[in-house]
């Protein structure tokens, strides 16, 4: 097994404006709750219990990096990892502007990631795991569009043509 080449995923500001937000708006809600709620179990559970779960389930699906390993890309997350094989990858190509008005279709708009799947005219459908847009990159499968939004677009782009020049076939 070769080692990984490891990359970071650094916050946007938009990333770090969405997230802050979020994270206000829940624990406000919560607050609210807790301080001038009614004291009946649903209340509770509405008001203070589900706020936080969900600020701690989101949490748990943010892109902390992303790690290149023989054929295997491997997004980091608080504690687990999402393996995406490269086998089939066609193109790794950097675009800047990749994710610009982009309609979120199911999944995360920015609490801790951008994450799941998206749609703009530019690359139609695909699936993101962003934290600063302007650092996309676009990965393209015969069957599938993928962004990633590695610390240093350049050397993640190399790192993968390097990976398919070592006989990785596509």
């Amino acid at each position: 097994m070769t080692p990984s080449t490891v990359f970071g995923a650094p916050w946007g500001t938009s990333l770090k404006a969405m997230t802050l937000l979020g994270c206000a708006s829940f624990l406000g809600i919560s607050l609210v709750g807790l301080l001038k709620g009614s004291r009946s179990v649903t209340w509770w559970i509405l008001m203070v219990v589900l706020p936080v779960v969900t600020l701690a389930i989101t949490a748990c699906f943010a892109v902390r990096g992303y790690a290149l390993e023989s054929d295997t890309l491997q997004i980091q997350r608080l504690g687990w990892r999402t393996e995406i094989s490269l086998n089939r990858l066609e193109s790794a190509t950097i675009d800047s502007h990749a994710m610009d008005r982009s309609i979120r279709t199911w999944g995360n708009g920015g609490l801790f990631a951008f994450v799941g799947h998206f749609w703009n005219r530019k690359l139609g459908a695909y699936y993101a795991y962003a934290t600063k847009l302007d650092h996309a990159v676009v990965l393209e499968f015969p069957d599938r569009r993928l962004v990633v939004t590695p610390d240093d677009p350049e050397r993640f782009v190399h790192a993968v043509t390097a990976l398919k020049s070592w006989g990785y076939e596509p």
